[in-house]
């Protein structure tokens, strides 16, 4: 009974119901990232990060609630010194020095790190009531969760609208006789062979030499009808151009939304389900691609976009560096986003896919050879500090010779399976970036004919198991790949488009297309 004051006087002290600001920070640090990625992440991306933020926020409380044997004030304050190390710590370094322009991140996370521990020993051994800095640490973490909320809902609520889709071409019943799987295989970035042998000094004739070996169509004077990955599989998918999107969105939008909204549910998927197709999807970490609700097998490798981009910047990824650097969800967070691992695992997924029960559908989007430039010809895997000392062309010409080692390889066994052979489609959304600062300093209003070339010229290969390429041409493009092959083998009427090049400004212009298809098939007249 003598210590009954004493533990009133603790009590006070640490006074104050169950700590609550730990968990608004983990909150805010999920959310932040979110508002500043809102025109492109879709609000169930981020239910992973809000998981793992907020499983760790407990953990912490837990841990030095018990340690400290009370949860009130004390304990809160801690946990929250805790979590802003742990959850903050790099983000802030990283603004920090984009805002001043160059204080070096290293020795700022130190001295930032050191004033945590300071601090976090000075609430420690506190003999003063702590409800005053405990109440302040609730508004600020308030603050910081309803900050981004409204920065993100005022976004919604000013460009919200339904998806946007385009009609669905007629339903139809197609015989079983008439069904072979069919693949849809784009490897980004992969550039025409007379790109390569123009620009990068590479002879890319064999692999076509190869694939028309193998019985398929090769366009070699094919395009991409946009520069970018989302409006190429967009346009691709709907079969149709995206000029609508100038109109619903507005020439100056920067929101991906509608392009995201379009790769999840589009015509081909529709068309092809309607037709007893199963759908299966292998895409790579963007997001667009990772998932998609019309696939009954759609394997993911690793962590989604957000998440990944989440856990790059906290702690957790320079700790998991040090204490475990070759384990597999050490190399998703990296920068090379497990390439090295998910290109395999893509390959292996993407020759299993199709299980027989029933006509598949396989979409697999295949980051090579775009960037990361992690593997030389032979596709090993190079470290960092070898791919930076390679150089940009040259990691760009050993990722399409490996590229093409494995479209030989995905080729041969398609070909090789048992049952009927099936269509394969072996296409390019884009071609690789210039070595200039088109597209980010200077506009693609301003790129030259040559920067056009680069990045428009595409690889382009269709396997028809009869032969027969009647409705194919030289200079097709994407957005009439699947309206040849529906009329082809479904029977469908559904009208050949004009094959036009598209390019727009830059990212904060993404809907402001302008047409420079004469210019970039100067090359081919």
């Amino acid at each position: 009974m003598q210590d009954r004051p004493a533990n009133q006087a603790r009590s006070a002290r640490n006074r104050d119901g169950w700590p609550l600001h730990p968990f608004l920070l983990a909150l805010a640090s999920v959310l932040g990232l979110y508002a500043l990625n809102v025109k492109e992440a879709a609000l169930v991306e981020i239910l992973p990060a809000l998981g793992m933020a907020l499983g760790f926020a407990i953990l912490v409380v837990l841990v030095l609630g018990l340690l400290f044997r009370s949860f009130g004030a004390r304990t809160a304050i801690l946990s929250s010194i805790v979590l802003i190390g742990c959850l903050f710590t790099i983000r802030l370094a990283f603004w920090v020095n984009q805002v001043t322009g160059g204080i070096p991140m290293v020795p700022f996370m130190a001295g930032f790190v050191l004033i945590l521990a300071v601090a976090f020993v000075a609430v420690a051994r506190a003999r003063r009531d702590l409800r005053l800095p405990h109440s302040i640490l609730n508004g600020i973490a308030l603050v910081l969760v309803v900050t981004p909320i409204w920065q993100a809902a005022s976004y919604k609520w000013e460009h919200g609208r339904p998806g946007l889709k385009a009609p669905a071409p007629e339903e139809v019943a197609v015989p079983a006789a008439v069904q072979p799987d069919i693949y849809y295989l784009v490897f980004d970035r992969y550039a025409s062979a007379a790109v390569m042998e123009r620009y990068f000094g590479l002879d890319d004739t064999p692999l076509e030499a190869f694939l028309e070996e193998h019985g398929f169509y090769v366009a070699r004077g094919s395009h991409a009808n946009y520069l970018k990955t989302g409006h190429s599989l967009a346009s691709t998918f709907q079969m149709d151009y995206l000029d609508f999107l100038a109109d619903e969105e507005g020439q100056r939008s920067s929101d991906w939304q509608p392009i995201v909204g379009m790769l999840r549910d589009h015509r081909v998927a529709r068309f092809l389900k309607s037709a007893g197709y199963r759908y299966a999807q292998i895409g790579a970490w963007w997001g667009p691609t990772q998932a998609n609700d019309y696939a009954e097998f759609n394997p993911r490798f690793g962590f989604g976009e957000f998440t990944a981009m989440y856990l790059r910047d906290r702690v957790v990824n320079p700790v998991m560096r040090l204490v475990a650097p070759d384990s597999l969800y050490t190399r998703t967070m990296q920068w090379d986003a497990g390439q090295c691992q998910r290109v395999p695992w893509q390959i292996e997924q993407i020759k299993q896919a199709a299980d027989g029960t029933a006509p598949t559908f396989v979409f697999g989007h295949v980051l090579l050879p775009h960037e990361p430039f992690v593997f030389d010809a032979d596709g090993n895997c190079l470290s960092r500090e070898q791919s930076d000392a390679r150089g940009r062309v040259q990691g760009y010409v050993e990722q399409v010779r490996y590229a093409g080692k494995v479209i030989r390889d995905l080729v041969t066994a398609l070909q090789q399976r048992e049952g009927p052979p099936p269509i394969i489609i072996i296409q390019a959304d884009e071609g690789p970036f210039p070595e200039t600062d088109v597209g980010h300093i200077r506009s693609w209003r301003e790129a030259t004919h040559d920067e056009l070339q680069i990045k428009m010229g595409i690889l382009n290969a269709y396997y028809f198991p009869d032969g027969d390429y009647d409705l194919l041409y030289p200079t097709i493009t994407p957005v009439n790949s699947f309206r040849m092959l529906f009329n082809k083998y479904f029977g469908s009427d559904l009208e050949r488009l004009p094959d036009r090049i598209y390019a727009f400004p830059d990212i904060f212009r993404l809907y402001d297309f302008f047409d420079v298809t004469d210019v970039v098939r100067q090359f081919h007249d």
